[in-house]
């Protein structure tokens, strides 16, 4: 199968060796696979995949079709179509994931953005219901929203009838915050418009300071996100006094069990909001998997909305 394949931190495409499908396995004809953060990372070094998983083929997550079933699952047939989060190597022509941990593809749900869904909204939707428990009318606030995360994190808050109140920098992304179910605001505006119950924080430590000051008593900072710096100073004195609470998470490293519950979650309290028109996928532009470098490319550039997405 071909696959993009990182070496000396560049990413090119590579005819390698197919996966095998395990007993409790399901081996995915992939459609369309989602770029991340962590895709960028791990291609330029910093962030390698979990043990078991190729450390060469990046890819968290795909959609595509069942072309096997291992002989120990249940809920799935060749043919159907799929989706799901994996530890790595889903930018590839074929992959391979544990038959707990994948969804079927909703009928309202295009193949191809169903292959940008499913790391943003898990992501989201665990920060915000998960660790944060983001409450009916509480006001909420997306720190560096107009990547997929924050784009999803926008349609769940507002699904979920929080006050949203979106930061990004670039103004002319502002009308599709606002559709999306946000009140839009540069990052100087945000003190303005405080204190929040929830902050979701995609930029990183910079922020964590003015953080804490536009937290409300009794609020909640969801950490999931440090592309602007991971290490920051903070005086505890002030998350004392709000009685605050500040969490970190990250979904690669976690089990098939943990992730297995996640999915049922996801099924549950998500995918509705797909078949009613509530949890769209923003793309910002598609890549044929020949296009690799060009596909993280964009990724790395400024100023994009939404997800960059490769097919196959």
């Amino acid at each position: 199968m071909k696959a993009a394949v990182i070496a000396d931190k560049d990413i090119d495409v590579v005819e390698v060796s197919d996966p095998v499908c395990g007993s409790e396995e399901l081996l995915i004809e992939v459609t369309a696979a989602g770029l991340n953060a962590a895709d960028l990372l791990q291609k330029n070094g910093y962030y390698p995949a979990p043990p078991g998983i190729p450390q060469d083929i990046p890819g968290l997550e795909f959609s595509g079709i069942v072309k096997q079933t291992g002989d120990q699952t249940t809920g799935f047939k060749v043919g159907d179509a799929v989706m799901g989060l994996v530890g790595g190597a889903a930018q590839a022509e074929l992959c391979k994931i544990h038959y707990s941990n994948a969804l079927h593809v909703p009928d309202s749900l295009d193949l191809v953005l169903a292959g940008g869904f499913c790391e943003t909204y898990f992501t989201a939707y665990d920060a915000l219901a998960g660790q944060a428990e983001l409450r009916l009318s509480e006001k909420l606030l997306i720190n560096g929203s107009a990547g997929g995360v924050g784009l999803s994190a926008i349609a769940l808050g507002a699904a979920m009838n929080a006050r949203v109140f979106a930061s990004a920098r670039h103004p002319e992304h502002h009308d599709t915050l606002r559709r999306l179910g946000a009140q839009p605001l540069l990052p100087s505006e945000a003190e303005n418009n405080g204190p929040y119950d929830v902050i979701l924080e995609l930029v990183g430590a910079p922020n964590l300071e003015s953080d804490l000051q536009m937290l409300a008593s009794g609020g909640r900072i969801s950490i999931i996100g440090v592309g602007a710096g991971a290490r920051s100073e903070i005086d505890l004195r002030v998350l004392m006094g709000k009685r605050g609470r500040i969490h970190g998470s990250t979904l690669r490293a976690r089990d098939t069990a943990a992730k297995a519950e996640l999915s049922k979650q996801m099924i549950r309290h998500v995918i509705p909001l797909v078949d009613a028109g509530h949890a769209p996928v923003t793309v910002a532009a598609t890549f044929d998997l020949a296009q690799v470098k060009k596909a993280y490319e964009a990724f790395a550039a400024p100023g994009k909305l939404g997800k960059i997405i490769l097919t196959f």
